[in-house]
């Protein structure tokens, strides 16, 4: 297929929704193939030519097939109305220029155009978004099958987008596969952290949203892992992060293996600092360069792993959630980085009432906090 040429979503398709971000909507979904034509042998009669001599009345029937190849292994994303969404054809050729030349083709969630149009199916998903919103019942394929739609996301529907995406589906494709997904954020300390910082970025933007979950009723406790121990050189910083991350022994160490020799995320965070070396203050955030900064701060890590007998290097890592962010998003970051910091949450000084445990990797205490888990005995 050329480049330039964009698939159409067959208007047979059955779209089934899978799970939804902030900015987007995932959907799994299924295209009727063609009936292959009767077998020209099937036919073939005294007084017949040999089939070599006749039309090939399959060619048509084989364009169907390889038009349709595209589709295979995919799952379609689409866009929701928000003012900080951009229109699919802007937002991929963003992509195409900005974020896929910085990685392997096999470290990142590949994604191509599809049109939508012709289908017609935003108005009906966002009938069934709405439905969904009102009365509990389970949508087939759904991450969240048996709940009503998150609260949050209630209200936000899909923008009426002539394209949607065909991304990588990196869902389990067999009974002993897992898929561990998850948001590397931010993995080297902010440019415009205060000196004398005991935590990074994301322990700091944490250590915020803990204090104010803890005045919930109940009280909730956010998850907590340091994103500086993903790609620590020290071992002990790295058993500790696989550990947060998965409860089993046996998966926890498979995870830290990986941790120890990937390439994926040592070039996540070297394009980190490339593209914003001096901090929000000191740049304009609504540059390329900065927003594709805070764009790999915000992308998500999918690990497919296969069962736990079979070879480390069978594990794929791919990063996805890469569209260019909006200048429209300068302002919030500006004002967040401005909270933390008049807030003491970078240097340890928040408010006594408000005060978190020290568990970054920033931190000279965090030993004092955090403990390793006790190896099992087998």
């Amino acid at each position: 297929m050329a480049s330039q040429e964009i698939p159409v979503l067959p208007t047979s398709s059955v779209v089934e929704y899978l799970g939804e971000g902030a900015a987007n909507i995932v959907y799994r979904f299924s295209i009727r193939y063609p009936t292959p034509p009767p077998s020209v042998i099937d036919s073939y009669e005294d007084g017949t030519p040999p089939p070599t001599e006749l039309d090939d009345g399959g060619e048509d029937y084989h364009a169907q097939l390889a038009a349709l190849q595209v589709f295979e292994s995919k799952l379609l994303r689409v866009r929701k109305n928000l003012p900080t969404t951009a229109p699919q054809a802007v937002a991929q050729e963003n992509w195409l220029r900005l974020v896929k030349p910085l990685f392997d083709e096999d470290h990142i969630v590949d994604q191509c155009l599809v049109e939508i149009k012709t289908a017609k199916v935003i108005e009906r998903l966002n009938k069934e978004l709405e439905g969904w919103e009102k009365w509990p019942y389970p949508i087939k394929g759904s991450l969240r099958s048996l709940d009503r739609r998150p609260t949050k996301r209630h209200g936000i529907y899909l923008a009426d987008d002539e394209h949607g995406l065909l991304v990588t589906d990196m869902t389990p494709g067999e009974l002993s596969e897992e898929v561990t997904q998850f948001k590397p954020k931010w993995l080297l300390p902010s440019p415009s952290a205060p000196p004398g910082s005991v935590r990074c970025r994301q322990c700091a933007r944490v250590a915020r949203l803990g204090a104010e979950m803890a005045k919930q009723d109940p009280p909730i406790t956010p998850n907590r892992f340091c994103p500086l121990d993903l790609v620590s050189e020290y071992s002990r910083d790295v058993e500790l992060v696989a550990s947060q991350m998965e409860r089993s022994p046996a998966k926890a160490a498979r995870l830290q293996r990986w941790l120890e020799t990937n390439t994926v995320l040592p070039r996540l965070r070297d394009m980190q600092r490339k593209f914003d070396p001096e901090g929000i203050f000191k740049s304009d955030p609504t540059t390329e360069e900065f927003r594709l900064a805070m764009t790999l701060r915000d992308c998500t890590l999918f690990l497919r792993m296969p069962g736990l007998d079979e070879d480390d290097d069978k594990i794929e890592a791919r990063l996805g959630d890469l569209d260019v962010k909006s200048p429209a998003k300068a302002d919030y970051w500006r004002r967040c980085e401005q909270e933390l910091i008049d807030e003491g949450w970078y240097t340890g000084a928040e408010k006594e009432e408000d005060r978190q445990p020290l568990t970054c990797s920033l931190s000279p205490d965090r030993w004092d906090t955090v403990k390793l888990p006790r190896k099992s005995i087998n």
